[in-house]
């Protein structure tokens, strides 16, 4: 290349030009994402992201204001994403023409880019070329046309000939004009008189109690009813599709042919008759009929067991394609899509009744483009950040092997030093002492009752089948927010609770279990203020205040209730779950013993009771515990408790393994001790900076594999018990990311031997297992998943390695913490230690990129087999996509020399607030396919969260002079060395 144009294209090449492109992404992508709770997602993705230039409110980001109020003024004019895409491809190759050598250590870079460039041409290509549609078919009926839903059209259809309808259609592009249209292919002149994207009919009735007199129609079957505009679906409404409404006068030269009123809510064409003949008059979705032919022969249904949670739903259908000789069957089904003719079959939903279906059909010529684009991408990160590795790795053991010869002195004078081994070693077997005595003391059986034998009893509960001490622990976390309850002057374990609800029902209604902590609602129902927990008694005393409540809240939409009125839906929510318990007919108690049986309700198995005149055995079993248990008669409880587990042990021994094994693991509670484990690793970690450092650091990391240990047994017992991948929701998403933080941490302490790694861990692990806790208040943490979920491979894939480059970009984030309070608050963060915390920090946010990478990739790819699309930006898509920007902005800078050592920490620390918001600020937006939904209390701890990270930042950027570690120090204060060392 010349060295004119070399100098042309060096301020493209920049990367500086590509930190600030990745800044402008990323503040598209969140502006893109907030705009889904007021816009469609056609509409969001058409103004900001298949765009040139659009314009940011900054309204998007405020509450919505009240009807009539003005909102917050301001908007910012920002690139879109086509202009940031052709940017971020003239930045890429112009780097690659003037700084780029094809040689060896460049084709990481090389095969990442090349991915880059063919991920960011194919999100054009997509999105220009590819088309969506919907066949929705009957049970025994046939389609052969894909709807576009996000289209309407109005249909003129001539009937008359024998063997086809001439069709004749008005685009809703015409429609939204609101003009006369005139076509030689019209038997009639079309006025469209009003026009409506997504609207509601009222009846005559309706329209007057909402006060509306406009009933334009004066023919056909709209005569009578009025439509009225409503504002379209936006991103919050995930399933919700616009029904498009039109008032159309029709006129037959200077004749007026009647004013229709055409809408989606009507079914099927009406009739309108000109000069003696008659025509069909039709508002649709847009049609895409097609050369073949889909049959559907059967729609099948599974839910979970006592559930409306579907569990699968499947498409048994024939395609017909005359032209290609095709006459066959195939089976479609969540994450099994068929490919035929260029277009690929997805089972997307459903009809109410079971008998309709609704198949999503893709046409994406370019749908290979991202698959190859990924593997390009995922191939080089491996092979660059994996050459990088090897060589830190290299670098860090290089030292240490050539000063063995001169520290092997130094290191037996530390093996004589009692110091350096007793304290480890007896600190170790202290720890692993008291986890025995946690593991015995969870195998003892309780007295005068043998709750053990009970608690470990089966029930299918929400699809699933538990132990009844799982049930007890769920359900009395959800009523009071703990597992124990003082019953009896003691605190008594959630599986006597519940037994006294089942066996003793006068007992548990006066025993202080629901939490009532809103003033409000305390106040309503006339209760202490001074106290938390109440007796359903004391809570249904002001049933008739409640319920009047209760109708109110539910009249409002759950999005828009305030905080009291969710109390009060709570409220009750948790009542009908005790009722639930405590009405046995209803719960699925009474397992399989033969082959010809299914799990059945206690009032199921009572009726076949009845019909067999034979009683159950197990029904018979349970019955006589409840009844032991309210006679008192203990012995006889526990003698029935054992003879029922031999009984289940004999008929349901696979199904008790797990079941027992549960139980266990209830009453070990590995993750609580893991949380005691790692105060105790940060406490040992924080002395070594103070004395003994090496004892005290080795004592650290012993206690902390111990803990990590634990942590695993934790993980694979879930693993085991679920029979699924460890992260299946938010709840094992904060177990995993505690986890991998740990292994990372221990990884760097074993490495660096500093203290850092081990107090990092520590901490993450704490926090990561404080919050899954919290998660855990909502009852099950290892329900069954849905339909679109049920996949243990893309489980197993995507989710766990997308966890992980959480997990990372949170452990950057705590090392770059630690170094902002160490240099600021204390003298301990010297420049080698400094040094040694940024290298620490790069090599993390080098592992967080390429997991988050690969993780969202993989995500795309499980979309487009679930849903006909690779990227469709969803919000929970896009905040991945936001940590992946933010470790690429990251690492750009520090390779740019935008930002150095103390730069790049602040940068880490604001990846906090990143893949917080990504983890839980999607799912609180309540928008989108990957939503959760809303908490208010997660929400004001995410914000305080952010905060506290804003403000980190904001300290770290206080001049140098004023951090402690780096402050002017007097003679006196200077180490002996330095005070004999002359000025420079």
């Amino acid at each position: 290349m010349s060295p004119r144009l070399t100098k042309l294209l060096a301020p493209l090449s920049s990367l500086r030009l590509t930190v600030a492109l990745l800044a402008l992404s990323m503040l598209l992508v969140f502006a893109g994402t907030w705009a889904q709770i007021d816009y469609d997602i056609s509409t969001v993705q058409a103004r900001y992201f298949h765009s040139f230039f659009t314009w940011i409110d900054l309204q998007l980001f405020m509450k919505r204001p009240a009807a009539g109020a003005a909102g917050f003024p301001g908007r910012l004019p920002l690139p879109g994403g086509y202009t940031l895409i052709i940017l971020l491809l003239a930045n890429l190759l112009a780097a690659h023409s003037v700084r780029f050598k094809f040689n060896r250590k460049r084709i990481g870079i090389i095969l990442i880019h090349s991915g880059l460039i063919m991920l960011l041409v194919g999100e054009v290509f997509t999105s220009v070329f590819a088309r969506e549609g919907q066949m929705t078919i009957d049970e025994g009926g046939s389609v052969n046309y894909a709807q576009e839903v996000r289209h309407a059209e109005l249909a003129v259809i001539d009937p008359s000939p024998e063997d086809h309808d001439n069709v004749t259609v008005v685009p809703q592009s015409r429609l939204l004009q609101r003009s006369l249209i005139r076509d030689s292919k019209l038997p009639f002149d079309v006025h469209v008189d009003a026009f409506y994207a997504n609207s509601q009919v009222l009846g005559p009735q309706q329209a007057a109690q909402q006060g509306v007199k406009d009933a334009r129609a004066t023919a056909g079957v709209g005569v009578g009813i009025t439509a009225v505009e409503r504002p379209k679906f936006p991103g919050t409404e995930a399933e919700a599709v616009d029904a498009p409404s039109a008032y159309v006068t029709l006129s037959r030269g200077e004749k007026s042919l009647g004013t229709y009123l055409v809408s989606l809510f009507i079914d099927g064409p009406q009739r309108v008759r000109v000069d003696g003949k008659d025509y069909l008059l039709q508002l649709r979705f847009k049609r895409d009929y097609k050369p073949y032919t889909i049959h559907l022969l059967k729609f099948s249904h599974d839910r979970y067991l006592g559930t409306d949670t579907p569990k699968n739903f499947a498409s048994r259908i024939r395609l017909v394609d005359p032209p290609q000789n095709q006459d066959r069957e195939a089976l479609i089904w969540m994450n099994h899509p068929l490919r035929y003719g260029g277009e690929t079959f997805y089972q997307q939903s459903f009809k109410p009744g079971d008998k309709t279906t609704v198949l999503q059909v893709v046409r994406n010529p370019g749908w290979l483009l991202p698959y190859v684009a990924c593997g390009l991408g995922a191939l080089g990160m491996l092979v660059h950040f994996g050459a990088h590795l090897i060589n830190f790795i290299l670098k860090t053991f290089a030292p240490a092997q050539a000063k063995v010869g001169t520290t092997r002195g130094k290191a037996q004078a530390q093996i004589r030093d009692p110091r350096s081994w007793l304290l480890p070693a007896g600190v170790t077997v202290a720890c692993l002492i008291a986890v025995a005595a946690m593991f015995a003391r969870a195998s003892a059986p309780q007295r005068p009752y043998n709750l053990d034998a009970f608690g470990r009893i089966p029930v299918t509960y929400d699809g699933r089948t538990m132990p009844l001490d799982t049930l007890a622990r769920n359900s009395l976390k959800i009523i009071s927010g703990r597992e124990r309850i003082d019953i009896d002057g003691g605190k008594q374990p959630a599986i006597r609770w519940l037994l006294d609800v089942m066996g003793t029902p006068a007992k548990a209604i006066e025993e202080k279990a629901f939490r009532i902590d809103h003033p409000e609602l305390v106040d309503l129902l006339g209760l202490d203020p001074k106290r938390k927990l109440f007796s359903l008694n004391e809570v249904l005393a002001s049933r008739e205040k409640l319920q009047k409540q209760l109708e109110l809240a539910k009249a409002v939409e759950p999005k828009r209730r305030d905080l009291f009125q969710r109390k009060i839906v709570e409220l009750v929510d948790r009542v009908s779950l005790y009722g639930r318990l405590a009405e046995l007919e209803t719960l699925f108690l009474v397992p399989p013993l033969r082959d010809d049986e299914q799990w059945q309700t206690v009032g199921q198995a009572i009726d076949t009771a009845r019909e067999r005149k034979e009683p159950h055995p197990a029904l018979k079993a349970f019955i006589a515990l409840v009844q032991d248990y309210h006679g008192g008669r203990a012995d006889e409880f526990n003698q029935g408790a054992a003879e029922y587990q031999d009984l289940l042990h004999q008929y349901r021994a696979a199904e008790m393994q797990k079941v027992d094994f549960e139980a266990f693991f209830n009453r070990f509670d590995p993750f609580t001790l893991c949380m005691a484990l790692y105060v105790l690793v940060f406490i040992l970690a924080c002395g070594s900076w103070i004395a003994w450092a090496r004892p005290l650091a080795r004592t650290a990391l012993c206690v902390l594999l111990v803990a990590l240990v634990v942590h695993t047994f934790g993980l694979v017992s879930r693993i085991y018990i679920s029979g699924r991948p460890p992260v299946t929701n938010l709840y094992s998403s904060a177990v995993f990311i505690a986890w991998g933080a740990v292994v990372l941490a221990a990884g760097l302490e074993a490495l660096f031997r500093n203290g850092i790694g081990s107090a990092v861990a520590a901490i993450m692990g704490f926090c990561s297992l404080l919050i899954a806790q919290y998660l855990s208040a909502d009852g099950d943490t290892m329900k069954q998943m849905q339909a679109v979920l049920d996949t243990n491979f893309w489980l197993a894939t995507h989710v766990v390695v997308i966890t992980l480059g959480y997990a990372s970009t949170f452990l950057a984030g705590m090392i770059a913490v630690l170094y902002v309070l160490l240099g600021l608050f204390t003298s301990k963060l010297s420049a080698d230690k400094g040094k040694g915390l940024a290298r620490m920090t790069y090599g993390i946010i080098c592992f967080a990129m390429l997991f988050s990478f690969v993780g969202t990739i993989l995500g795309g790819i499980w979309a487009d087999q679930s849903w006909g699309r690779f990227w469709g930006w969803d919000p929970k898509e896009n905040g991945a996509v936001l940590i992946v920007l933010w470790n690429a902005l990251i690492l750009h800078a520090r390779w740019s020399g935008l930002v150095r050592e103390r730069g790049m920490m602040l940068l880490a620390i604001f990846g906090n607030v990143v893949t917080s918001w990504s983890w839980f600020g999607t799912n609180m937006l309540g928008i989108g396919l990957h939503s959760y939904g809303f908490m208010d209390s997660a929400f004001y701890a995410l914000i305080g969260f952010v905060a506290v990270q804003l403000s980190l930042i904001a300290m770290g950027n206080i001049p140098l002079h004023f951090w402690r570690s780096f402050a002017p120090r007097t003679a006196e204060q200077l180490p002996g060395k330095l005070k004999a060392a002359p000025a420079v």
